[in-house]
């Protein structure tokens, strides 16, 4: 299986969850209208169940847009041969929202490239769009595809060389630090969302 990992920018993640979510939440709303007859209180429900969907479009159509910059730059910019020569992470402060605000913190990982044009020999050094996750834990090799849109601003990382195994030796010698779970991916987010949404399937054929 082809490993795949995005920068933030172009995440997807939780989008089939929230929809299928949504879907199941609609369904229970339903039965109990069917059974019981539409009362005010089932308005909240109604309503409370599109502001899962509207972040669902906003974060559809936030990817789409920086993936189809991607794929323009990959079909109409320039390419060479890039060698990752280092990470740097960093962490970016913003506000959860709710009634108390609180100030947190995400972490971005960004891969520091040095390309050497083919043409004039001269090499630079970019850096990648932040990564969610520690993509240079994955990596079994340092060489990457590097894309240069025509603006000449943006660089995109392809051909990644993953590890055929996951105790290979790590392409930089740093210590290794946590790594978060995220809700959009693992394998604990997963067993959780499907528990949670038998339940409510089981609460649609009760009430029925």
């Amino acid at each position: 299986m082809r490993r795949v990992i995005r920068p933030a920018e172009e995440e997807m993640g939780g989008v089939l969850s929230t929809a299928l979510f949504s879907a199941v939440w609609y369904c229970a709303i339903c039965g109990t209208i069917l059974k019981s007859g539409f009362q005010i209180s089932m308005f909240l429900f109604l309503v409370a169940g599109l502001l899962p969907l509207c972040q669902t479009v906003n974060i559809v159509r936030r990817a789409l847009f920086y993936r189809k910059q991607r794929t323009d730059a990959i079909a109409f910019g320039n390419r060479c041969r890039g060698r990752i020569v280092g990470v740097t992470r960093q962490d970016v402060p913003y506000y959860s929202s709710g009634e108390h605000r609180r100030l947190r913190y995400r972490r971005y990982y960004y891969l520091e490239v040095e390309m050497t044009d083919p043409d004039t020999g001269i090499s630079t050094r970019i850096r990648s769009q932040g990564y969610r996750r520690p993509v240079h834990r994955y990596l079994g090799s340092d060489r990457v595809t590097v894309y240069t849109d025509r603006s000449g601003w943006k660089h995109y990382l392809e051909d990644f060389q993953w590890k055929e195994h996951k105790n290979d030796p790590d392409i930089f010698d740093y210590p290794r630090e946590f790594e978060e779970v995220h809700l959009e991916s693992g394998r604990l987010s997963q067993i959780i969302f499907v528990v949670i949404l038998l339940l409510m399937i089981l609460n649609v054929f009760i009430q029925r």
